[in-house]
């Protein structure tokens, strides 16, 4: 088994590094996580707003989970491209909501096209079944790392460890010089 399960991680890593495929896979899964990289950061904001329009600087800090200030820096630059826009609150005039633009929301839909269109084309040489089937064994197998947790952490940990106790030994890194003078 051991020859099989290198193979699906070496097919794993031949996927990972298409920079295409990995880049496209990042960027979905940062836009339903919480990361505050700053281009990251705007398209959370944006989401936000899509999903709750009207929001304070302060509601937007702890919704995003983010300090004030880098509220602020976010709004800036969204206001800069006409993606969002500050109003009065009619009831209270000392406080600014923050609202999605018709720019801002046809960015979101642009994005939403963009990486619908790449998932088609990405997986078009699978059948609907065979889709269905690697959805349903790559959720077990996230699933079994999740399960695995702590196991998985200390195994990870240790091979870092082998990988720099190496670099040190050969003073190389992995097939370095000194690993090509043997071979």
């Amino acid at each position: 088994m051991t020859e099989d399960t290198q193979s699906l991680l070496a097919l794993f890593g031949r996927l990972l590094e298409n920079r295409t495929f990995a880049s496209a896979a990042l960027r979905t899964r940062y836009n339903r996580e919480d990361h505050t990289q700053s281009n990251r950061g705007q398209v959370r904001l944006l989401h936000l707003l899509n999903q709750h329009d009207g929001l304070t600087n302060t509601e937007i800090a702890v919704e995003l989970d983010i300090r004030p200030s880098s509220v602020s820096a976010l709004v800036k630059k969204l206001l800069d491209a006409n993606f969002v826009e500050r109003l009065a609150d009619p009831d209270d005039k000392r406080v600014s909501k923050i609202f999605l633009t018709d720019d801002g929301r046809a960015f979101l839909k642009g994005a939403s096209r963009l990486q619908d269109d790449f998932s088609q084309t990405c997986f078009s040489g699978l059948t609907d079944a065979e889709q269905t089937q690697l959805r349903e064994l790559l959720t077990k197998l996230l699933a079994g790392l999740d399960e695995s947790g702590d196991d998985w952490q200390d195994l990870m940990q240790q091979a870092h460890r082998w990988h720099h106790q190496f670099d040190h030994f050969s003073g190389q890194t992995f097939g370095g010089a000194w690993f090509d003078r043997r071979h």
